[in-house]
């Protein structure tokens, strides 16, 4: 069986209750997310005022707009609509009319005073297209990407909007080589705990959501499948849930070769004077002697426990599909 002491199994889900932010909603209003949304919003604006200049002033163009409008509506439907219900409800419907007038003033004034030519109006349609594509710059793209799969996370990562992350054995990958593939719109951020390599936070590291990969020594060999089998039949998985904290379910994966398990927990942790509601997802395999973890969670007060609930459902698939991207270089 693998062999760990109830110290280092607490220690190592405890990663897991430090850094969780205070609510969780589909989308999580903050100044930085409202900031981001409202840039994504002007933007989306902002190119339908010059798609609409070039369909007026360029009639030999008109099914080039025509085009590129629907490529890009055919990536992003019905965005322009979807953004402003979310600044909507983070600015309230008053304060969102009088900011959204005046960001239509300007627009209007400052693309209307832009000198266009049939060249550069043919070279914006080319970019529209290739926006359509994902090619729009950072922070735009990731809010435009949260807020389109808000209800639906995994629909991203399915749809190709993805980031690969790699390690290259050195630092705290503890000489583990492997490769990972996370959504697009989840920022990558450095793990400040000793054995976590790399953390990803939702809606472009605004969001409540996070996954965290967390390499450290293991039992020193790799245990076989049947010992991984059996640690979760025998019950034995449920010593890696730390102390206050409830087992939900466990099972076994394989992949790459290796038989890992998996463990959902709820847990109750108090921050500052805030007592809060967690659900965390854990996959562990054991590769080289090391543990390899990726690990999921969502969290909230205990009074938004069930957008907690909601939240961890929504991203539970979107989880597993990080996990099938899992590529470890040294096993082949």
């Amino acid at each position: 069986m693998v062999v760990l002491t109830k110290a280092k199994r607490c220690f190592f889900m405890l990663v897991l209750l430090a850094i969780f932010p205070a609510t969780s909603f589909a989308i999580n209003y903050n100044p930085s997310s409202v900031k981001g949304i409202a840039q994504a919003y002007g933007f989306v604006l902002g190119q339908e005022y010059s798609l609409s200049r070039i369909e007026s002033e360029f009639p030999e163009l008109a099914m080039g707009v025509v085009l590129a409008r629907s490529q890009f509506g055919g990536t992003f439907p019905d965005i322009q609509t979807k953004l402003e219900t979310q600044l909507k409800n983070a600015m309230g419907e008053k304060f969102f009319q009088e900011t959204d007038a005046s960001l239509r003033t300007q627009l209007r004034e400052t693309i209307g005073r832009q000198k266009i030519t049939s060249d550069i109006a043919a070279n914006f349609l080319q970019q529209v297209k290739a926006r359509s594509k994902g090619e729009i710059e950072s922070p735009v793209l990731e809010y435009l990407l949260a807020v389109k799969y808000a209800d639906n996370p995994v629909a991203e990562y399915l749809d190709g909007f993805r980031q690969r992350y790699q390690t290259d054995g050195a630092g705290k990958s503890q000489g583990i080589k492997l490769v990972l593939q996370l959504p697009q719109s989840w920022a990558a951020k450095e793990g400040e705990r000793p054995h976590i390599v790399k953390k990803w936070q939702s809606e472009n590291g605004t969001g409540l959501e996070m996954m965290h990969l967390d390499i450290r020594d293991g039992p020193g060999y790799n245990p076989t499948k049947k010992e991984m089998q059996d640690m979760v039949t025998s019950g034995e998985v449920r010593d890696f849930v730390p102390d206050g904290a409830t087992y939900v379910d466990s099972g076994n994966f394989d992949l790459e070769g290796q038989t890992g398990y998996w463990l959902q927990m709820t847990m109750p942790v108090e921050r500052a004077g805030v007592k809060m509601y967690q659900e965390a997802l854990m996959y562990q395999l054991f590769f080289q002697g090391k543990a390899i973890g990726i690990m999921c969670q969502a969290g909230g007060p205990v009074n938004e426990k069930p957008k907690t609930i909601d939240a961890f459902k929504r991203i539970r698939p979107l989880c597993q599909q990080v996990l099938n991207s899992l590529v470890l270089t040294q096993a082949y």
